[in-house]
């Protein structure tokens, strides 16, 4: 039974090993020799980087031309992949009721049903849409996913740092 574990395993290393040879071979042709380990941090890296700049474009551009509205917490999504966060739902300056879950967890003010919450959104796409204040958290929140992003660079990038 071990065996066929053990071979299983070596199947699927092996499997992982050649989904990489397209970003080896680019990595070969620029002189660099990175371990199966260093391209899926770099992968990973590239990916977070995507959804970090996605949310920080966000954050600019409401800074840029933000709207301001008062919004209600409608519902607390409680999944078990994270904190507890808010549901908002807020109307925009032409009547449309909108609705999107804040990336911030609840806290004293969000925490309830029925909650007023203070909201910044994009007028021309007001899906794009942000709770107001808290700038402690959302600074805390942007810098440890920039941080996740360049430890991941960084064991990419640092050679001899992780071993095939």
């Amino acid at each position: 039974m071990e065996q066929s574990g053990t071979a299983f395993w070596a199947r699927v290393s092996e499997a992982f090993h050649q989904a990489l040879f397209p970003f080896r071979a680019v990595a070969e042709a620029v002189g660099g020799y990175p371990s199966d380990i260093q391209i899926w941090c770099f992968l990973c890296g590239v990916f977070f980087l995507v959804l970090v700049a996605i949310q920080t474009y966000g954050d600019i551009v409401l800074r840029r031309r933000g709207a301001f509205a008062t919004g209600k917490v409608v519902r607390i999504d409680k999944s078990s992949d994270g904190p507890d966060t808010p549901v908002i739902e807020f109307t925009d300056r032409l009547g449309k009721t909108w609705r999107f879950e804040s990336h911030l967890p609840v806290n004293t003010t969000t925490r309830n049903v029925g909650a007023l919450v203070e909201v910044m959104y994009d007028p021309l796409h007001p899906k794009r849409a942000r709770e107001v204040g808290r700038s402690l958290t959302k600074a805390v929140h942007l810098v440890v996913w920039y941080a996740v992003v360049a430890g991941l660079m960084v064991l990419a990038f640092l050679p001899g740092l992780i071993s095939n």
